[in-house]
Formats: C-alpha cells, structure tokens, sequence
C-alpha cells in the first residue's frame, strides 16, 4: 500500500469516528471554469459583497494556503424536517447549534492527523474563501443540482460541507455524473422564482432576504415569504432526493437538534423578544448572528401571511 493511500485510510477512518458521513478527496488545482466570475458579474450575489473581495483566492487556492495540493470536503448530516410545532420554519441546517463551531473542533483533530505524517493543512465549513460545492462535486461526493446545492445519491443535499486545504498529495477521487435530468422542481417549488439553471440569484432568495440582507425586504419577496422566519428550505423539500427513505436515514447529531423551547415559540411571541431574551434563547446557534430586528422583522412578515 502506497503512502499515500495511508494516510487517506487514516483520515477517512478519523473523519468517520468524528461523525462526518462522507469524504472525498479532490485536486486543488482543479479548473473552475467561469460559473463563479459570470455569477458576480451579473451582480446575483446582491450584496454580499466579500465574495467579490474574495474571489482571487476561491478560484486559486495556493493564495488560501500556499502549497496546497489536495482539497479534502467532508459531509456531515443535518436534520430533514422542520422540528417547529409552531406557524414559521426555520432552515433545517439552522435549528441547533452553530455548525461552524461544533465542526471547527473536528476539523482541528483531523489537521492533527495530517499534520503527524508532514502536512499543513487550513480547514474551513463555510467560512472561508475556498468553492466548496465546487469541490465537493471534485470529490465524488454529489453533483451540483439544479438549486445550486451539491446532491448526493441515497442522501440528497442535507448536509453541511467541511473543508481542507492540505499540501499533502493525497488520491484524489472522480466526480460523478449529474443525475437530475429532466427534472426542475427544485425551480418550480422556489417561492420567488430565484433558481434558473443551476444558478440561484440572491436578489430574489428568501434565504438572502431572511438572513443576509441589510434592508427592508421588497413588497414583492415579502409577498411570497410565507411561514419563512429564518431561511428557505423549498427547493430541498421538492428535490426527489431527498425523499425520506424508511429506515435509511442518516443519524443527525443531537448538538443539531432545536430546543424544545424554540420549536413551540410563535411567530408573534419571537416578534416581541427583548434583547436579554433573543441573547438567552439563541445564544450559540445560526440565528443569534442576525441579531433580533431582523428576526423580529421577519416573524411580523410571518404574522401578516397567516
């Protein structure tokens, strides 16, 4: 056995005792084509505007970690439903605690591991300037569908993505047909109409408007928010891959799982949190970054729909 695929057996074994469901292994000089540079050009990243600034290094990796030679992406399941028993959804990858902190110390044991056979390594989950779906798709791990999300077969799209930028030269993997086909229902279920070709524009994604925006919603996205408080989980809800498969489906971290307390809070009782609850109730989680004018904006906009 190669030294090489030594160290791809530890890190996988590593990867699977820290809960991680998948691992891919893909090159960090893998061409990306211009889907990202057309995609900021035609101004569908609205206003987040660190992806411009961040641009050179998504698509040249060794200005990440100079070096590099190999992207590990890594899988790590989420909850399929929405646990609120309460009028207003919650985005299902928001309903427990922060991933970015419960993976970033998984994500340190493995750089541990790499680091004992010689490699430096930098370690992100969407939070720092590397394609991650890109790569992920490199990595044989899915394809990216329709929604722009990576899908996976058996497992769909509910997962969050980790990746590692390594200088080590691992076995990279091969990427996997695109098996979405004919089907666009990901693109008829969006509230909005934001999804055309794979590409979602930001200017017109509830996800984007209930949590990454800066100012007041538009009539018209506020029209079709429905019961969306925190994000928009339609596209995955339609997708055929995510079908719920009996008895097939993945064990999600209880760290992920919402707070009987928050699951049971109306649109209305959010709506009229004070500081010191908002901070209490979501301290820890996805949500506490919006801060509670944004969220209380959004359940007044759940509230009208009802």
């Amino acid at each position: 056995m190669s030294s090489q695929q030594t160290i791809r057996n530890a890190i996988e074994y590593a990867a699977k005792a820290l809960g991680f469901s998948a691992l891919g292994i893909a090159s960090a000089q893998a061409d990306q084509g211009s889907y990202l540079q057309d995609w900021l050009s035609a101004g569908q990243h609205a206003d987040m505007t660190w992806m411009e600034r961040h641009l050179p290094a998504r698509l040249d990796p060794t200005l990440v970690l100079p070096g590099v030679r190999s992207v590990i992406m890594l899988t790590y399941e989420y909850p399929r439903t929405d646990a609120r028993t309460a009028h207003g959804s919650i985005a299902r990858y928001a309903q427990g605690e922060d991933y970015h902190k419960l993976l970033a110390s998984k994500l340190a044991d493995l750089d541990e591991t790499l680091a004992f056979y010689g490699g430096t390594q930098r370690c992100f989950t969407d939070s720092g300037p590397v394609s991650e779906r890109f790569f992920a798709a490199q990595a044989g791990l899915g394809w990216i569908g329709r929604n722009g999300l990576l899908v996976r077969p058996l497992r769909g799209s509910y997962c969050f993505l980790a990746s590692i930028l390594t200088t080590l030269e691992l076995p990279c993997d091969s990427p996997m047909p695109n098996h979405c086909g004919n089907c666009h229902r990901c693109e008829q279920a969006c509230p909005t109409g934001a999804l055309h070709n794979g590409c979602c524009d930001a200017r017109r994604c509830l996800s984007y408007w209930t949590i990454e925006a800066h100012e007041d919603m538009p009539t018209d996205i506020r029209a079709a928010q429905g019961e969306h408080l925190y994000g928009c989980d339609a596209c995955q809800q339609a997708c055929p891959w995510n079908r719920p498969r009996p008895g097939q489906e993945p064990p999600v971290d209880p760290h992920l799982l919402m707070p009987a307390p928050f699951a049971a809070l109306s649109a209305q009782a959010l709506a009229e949190l004070s500081e010191q609850e908002f901070g209490q109730l979501f301290a820890g989680t996805p949500i506490r970054r919006i801060g509670l004018p944004h969220l209380a904006a959004n359940a007044r906009g759940v509230m009208q729909q009802q």
